[in-house]
């Protein structure tokens, strides 16, 4: 049994994360190591074949659509995950300080000791980074099919074209039992920091404290709502009047349309969503770097 397995998402970054597999090989020979090659010919396929391994150690080489995908095979299961970033968006990779340095950096860190981190439960997949319904919902949907621009100026230009079409919803949010009755553009139940490509919808979001960040982003105006994206980059948001914070350990939410998870498809609303403390043992995970 090798104490290793390597899976490498192919189509992160339109088909460039491939091109990493080499270096990935070449630092882990240079620790002595020769991993496991997995292989997932699609999203569903990529639990499926890491629940088959026995390797204790599951690197993953792609970005929060692969690790998505692999969660149910991993959350629980005493398995220490190796997350070195190659997608588009890497919000689960930037709050865990895991995006900086070269290739041979991001490798070593998935060889090192783990750290307990929460995720999010309730749907039909565990969930890493956050849970979004409402206007960001429509613009991940609509960046995750555009084939151009690559990158952070997907989510900008996706904004762009679902703005017209923003109508803020009738939400009922209950916080771990208390009712919330809104009119909202944005709700979002996050777990980390960062949504969107670096978007720091919840900038507080401590992914080992138990603990889910709700942001609300209420009755606004179209150019309201484009303002508070802007803000929301920065985090400056959650000073808008119009824009609420919570914190609690369980979320359930009722409304209509889709809620994604980590940028994935994941389920229409309603949804009861939950803190899973210590459900993932993540390798190098450097927090607040």
């Amino acid at each position: 049994m090798s104490e290793i397995a390597l899976l490498v998402n192919s189509a992160a970054r339109a088909g460039r994360a491939a091109n990493d597999l080499s270096g990935i090989l070449e630092r882990l020979a240079h620790h002595g190591l020769k991993p496991e090659i997995l292989e997932a010919s699609t999203p569903e396929a990529v639990s499926q074949v890491i629940a088959a391994s026995l390797a204790p150690r599951i690197l993953l080489a792609g970005g929060d659509g692969v690790l998505h995908h692999a969660l149910p095979a991993l959350a629980g299961s005493g398995r220490i995950l190796g997350l070195i970033p190659a997608g588009t968006g890497n919000d689960a990779a930037r709050a865990w300080g895991l995006l900086d340095g070269n290739l041979a950096n991001k490798v070593d860190r998935a060889l090192a000791e783990p750290t307990a981190i929460d995720l999010i439960s309730g749907g039909p997949r565990p969930v890493a980074t956050s849970v979004i319904s409402g206007f960001p919902a429509a613009v991940n949907t609509r960046a995750n099919a555009m084939r151009f621009p690559k990158g952070q100026a997907r989510y900008t230009v996706a904004t762009l074209a679902e703005l017209p079409k923003m109508r803020p919803q009738d939400y009922c949010l209950t916080l771990d039992g208390k009712e919330h009755q809104l009119k909202a553009a944005v709700v979002a139940v996050a777990n980390t920091a960062y949504f969107g490509a670096g978007m720091a919808i919840c900038p507080e979001a401590d992914s080992t404290d138990g603990l889910l960040d709700i942001c609300v982003v209420g009755q606004v105006s179209r150019l309201e709502l484009l303002r508070s994206f802007t803000q929301i980059r920065t985090g400056s948001h959650v000073d808008h009047p119009k824009v609420s914070m919570f914190q609690a350990t369980e979320a359930a939410i009722k409304g209509d349309g889709p809620a994604r998870g980590d940028g994935e498809t994941l389920s229409d609303l309603p949804l009861t969503l939950r803190s899973d403390p210590g459900a993932l043992l993540v390798a190098g995970v450097r927090l607040g770097s």
